[in-house]
């Protein structure tokens, strides 16, 4: 229970509010300064926000950032919302978030990997390339541009995983996480790297 209410009070927290809106932006950014290749593969540092938002702040946020991402990136690159691909954005930050609870050490190298891998596994190389293929159709068969894209996000899990390793291991980092999740009381929390890796409220 105190987990659940710890997820859902976030959206009761100004500061953590004010950190998911600059996630969000980050990633609008990422898809107008993209490296498009035809209409069904791109490199961008897009979903690395959304990612990276589930880890810190669970799968609630995390599909909020997604979603709300992934509309505002529509607006600004004029592009029709594909809701498919909106599905898969938000994905990103659920899996994300929940595949990190999982671990008892979610800023563990072993479990920044996972969860991002999970994430891109499922979210960008199946739910995303549904959406592609359904909108703009695949010329040389789903599972060919299902490959395709699966090779393109291999840099870019890797670059995602180093910045992850060099964001939740660095101490200022990890005491505004505490901030962020402490909510409207402000009460001490720990966010010991070398503990257990949660965030627990005392």
């Amino acid at each position: 229970m105190k987990k659940t209410n710890r997820v859902f009070g976030i959206f009761g927290n100004v500061y953590a509010m004010v950190i998911a809106a600059m996630m969000v932006a980050i990633s609008v950014t990422g898809k107008v300064y993209a490296i498009n290749i035809g209409l069904e593969l791109r490199i961008s540092y897009e979903n690395l926000p959304v990612i990276l938002s589930g880890i810190i702040m669970g799968p609630v946020v995390g599909f909020a950032v997604g979603v709300c991402a992934d509309l505002c990136g529509c607006l600004a690159m004029g592009y029709a919302v594909n809701p498919i691909i909106t599905l898969g954005m938000a994905s990103l930050g659920v899996t994300s978030g929940i595949i990190s609870m999982l671990f008892r050490n979610r800023f563990s190298p072993v479990a920044l990997v996972v969860a991002d891998v999970s994430s891109h596994i499922i979210g960008s190389i199946i739910i995303k390339t549904i959406g592609l293929a359904v909108y703009y159709g695949a010329e040389n068969g789903f599972f060919v541009l299902m490959g395709q894209r699966a090779l393109t996000y291999i840099p870019v899990a890797i670059f995602e995983i180093i910045i992850f390793e060099a964001l939740l291991t660095n101490k200022y980092t990890q005491r505004e996480i505490n901030k962020m999740l402490a909510g409207k009381k402000k009460r001490p929390v720990t966010a010991d790297r070398e503990g257990d890796g949660k965030i627990d409220v005392q």
